[in-house]
């Protein structure tokens, strides 16, 4: 049976924050099941865009901290490392903004690049999770507009370096298959030990144009499945409405059922929700398929960018896997005939310079 601990944590003090964190994983067996004394151990934090830490987007640093701080003290050597969206030349920006290169420098940790890779099975893996003893992912909880939730599995995907990522989104910009390269990306960079901040998660139009929600918790577990399906709970979803779960879990690597999973440390019924709000894209998701596919053709959603908030910083550009956008300095526009409506470009965009827009069917059946 897997077990995921869940321990309530109010605010990013930093002693507040380290007790949660070394609860969480005493109930799990403690920090030294998972690091041996001179073990390398990589933190992969969720490092989206160069955001600051009270707008909910990258992981907390003191979160990270705290990691850091119980992997030193079992005697490991600890790297923190991430490929940002639409990276190029701004992961030292993002290091800077997020508080997470402070962090670094304070506990001795050192920052890594995911730039050099190796292919496995056909998808190319940063070195680092290859030469580490040890992988202890730090996701943040958040929502997100193509796959409804990120979090466990899902923060994996960032040990694909650079733009290869947007090679992911072309060969599998439907939900359904993207779902499988990300399941595919997190059975081969399977973290040893998951631990969740959902202090304080993103809801609405995440993972980068939604909004803070308070959540209280630390959540920790060696199976990014089991958690992924409590948090589906605590924000109200079934964990097999979520595609990325359901692929996971039927590719054997964890478990979705509630039922078999052990939920240790405070009561999970403290922790729900009953109005968490989700993407504006879920609906049709989450609608019986004899409703959906009646009204699926109906329902159209597209991203669109709004000139005047545009910086002209290029991240959407780089991004797009279909090359459909032209930043100019007096106009933005998309080509919705390339489009693939992969949202890649709402995902990266560190301004909320772009949003996604419905057509009239959608805003009449949706509501």
């Amino acid at each position: 049976m897997s077990k995921v601990s869940i321990i309530r944590c109010r605010n990013y003090e930093t002693d507040k924050v380290c007790d949660a964190v070394k609860k969480a994983v005493d109930l799990l067996g403690g920090i030294d099941k998972f690091v041996k004394h001179g073990a390398k151990v990589l933190l992969k934090p969720n490092l989206l865009s160069a955001r600051r830490p009270e707008e909910a987007v990258d992981t907390h640093p003191e979160v990270v901290r705290a990691v850091s701080r119980i992997v030193r003290k079992a005697g490991g050597k600890v790297m923190i490392g991430d490929s940002p969206g639409g990276y190029g030349n701004n992961i030292d920006e993002v290091f800077e903004k997020s508080g997470i290169g402070q962090v670094a420098k304070e506990e001795g940790a050192e920052l890594v690049k995911f730039t050099i890779s190796r292919a496995i099975d056909g998808i190319p893996i940063t070195r680092h999770v290859l030469d580490s003893d040890c992988i202890i992912s730090i996701p943040k909880l958040k929502t997100h507009s193509l796959t409804v939730l990120t979090a466990a599995i899902k923060n994996m995907f960032g040990t694909i370096p650079g733009l290869a990522k947007t090679a992911c989104h072309s060969k599998a910009p439907k939900e359904e298959d993207f779902a499988k390269v990300i399941a595919k990306v997190h059975s081969i960079s399977r973290p040893h030990l998951t631990i969740v901040d959902g202090i304080m998660a993103m809801e609405g139009d995440g993972p980068s144009a939604g909004m803070p929600r308070k959540t209280n918790f630390i959540m920790a577990g060696t199976d990014a499945v089991a958690i992924d399906s409590c948090i589906a709970a605590i924000i109200g979803l079934d964990p097999f409405d979520i595609l990325v779960t359901k692929e996971a879990y039927e590719l054997g690597l964890g478990e979705a059922n509630l039922e078999n999973i052990e939920i240790v440390g405070d009561n999970i019924d403290a922790f729900l929700i009953a109005n968490f709000r989700l993407p504006q894209t879920t609906p049709l998701k989450l609608m019986p398929k004899t409703i959906a596919n009646g009204v699926a053709g109906l329902i159209k959603f597209k991203p669109y960018i709004h000139s005047d908030i545009c910086t002209r910083c290029n991240l959407c550009k780089i991004s797009c896997p279909v090359n459909a956008i032209r930043i100019e300095e007096d106009f933005c526009k998309i080509d919705y005939k390339k489009c693939v409506r992969c949202l890649c470009c709402h995902e990266v965009c560190p301004y909320k310079a772009i949003t996604i827009k419905r057509n009239i069917l959608t805003r009449i059946i949706l509501g």
